[in-house]
């Protein structure tokens, strides 16, 4: 599991949930989402949950998870948000971890059940006050209803922030697991097991994974070429670019450039 650092500014974002599959990736905010229809596969810090019309799984910072495989007639609520956006949640998502982060349909209450109907109906645009309140209802519902252990090493959670805001930020850089572990303060071995052990991805991996990631978010822009979208992410040559993309996303670059390109030319024509 190839797993890439999604940068967020750390907004809320309140919205249906994708209706496409999504790769392996981790972020520092927190995600909650709810199906309401169809069927989801989704993997977890390694585990694979099959949700159901109703049930409900949360994503705490700095897990990794996937969308693998979505019925066609899936529909679903997706709140991202700053684990500290609503005070009495914070020393839930900095200092537990939930032994499952699933919530199944018959354990979620009507309170909760009415949130996401009345968030389904809002937009952040024009309803925010709305929306943060109905996200309280929703977090109330659901991590109450959680069973959690304890995070005792919160030096090691600090340090794993620590480590994805300075990888993400240098991953088109020359950079190194030597370097990256001698601007951290850290060892190489210290280094390679949180990549290892909490991101299941050596640190090579995950460096190429966020570079094709920035790739594929330059590629929509209509005046950037290959060749400058390459450069940007860090790529020597056209290359070494064409083969981490095909291993990273099982096309070549100027395959998926033109997919791309395609369907923002259909979307303005309708």
């Amino acid at each position: 599991m190839n797993t890439f650092y999604e940068h967020r500014e750390g907004k809320l974002f309140i919205g249906e949930m994708t209706h496409y599959p999504f790769p392996a990736h981790v972020h520092e905010v927190a995600e909650i989402v709810v199906i309401t229809s169809g069927t989801a596969q989704v993997q977890i810090d390694g585990i694979s949950y099959t949700l159901a019309q109703g049930d409900a799984a949360v994503v705490f910072p700095l897990v990794p998870h996937s969308y693998d495989r979505l019925s066609d007639d899936i529909g679903g609520i997706a709140a991202i948000f700053p684990p500290d956006i609503i005070p009495e949640y914070a020393g839930t998502f900095h200092g537990l971890a939930p032994e499952s982060p699933v919530l199944r349909a018959d354990r979620i209450g009507d309170d909760t059940r009415h949130a996401v109907v009345r968030l389904g109906d809002l937009s952040m645009d024009d309803d925010l006050p709305l929306c943060a309140a109905y996200l309280h209802v929703l977090l109330a519902g659901i991590l109450h209803r959680l069973s959690y252990q304890p995070v005792y090493d919160y030096s090691e959670q600090n340090l794993g922030h620590r480590i994805m805001r300075y990888v993400s930020d240098h991953a088109c850089e020359e950079i190194t697991l030597e370097t990256a572990s001698h601007a951290l303060g850290i060892s190489t071995s210290h280094l390679s097991h949180f990549f290892a052990e909490k991101l299941h991805i050596n640190f090579r991996h995950f460096i190429n994974a966020s570079r094709i990631s920035k790739a594929r978010l330059l590629m929509r822009d209509p005046n950037m070429t290959l060749t400058e979208v390459s450069d940007a992410c860090g790529y020597t040559n056209m290359r070494t670019f064409r083969r981490a993309f095909l291993k990273e996303v099982g096309c070549l670059p100027s395959e998926h450039m033109q997919t791309l390109r395609t369907r923002v030319t259909q979307f303005r024509e309708e």
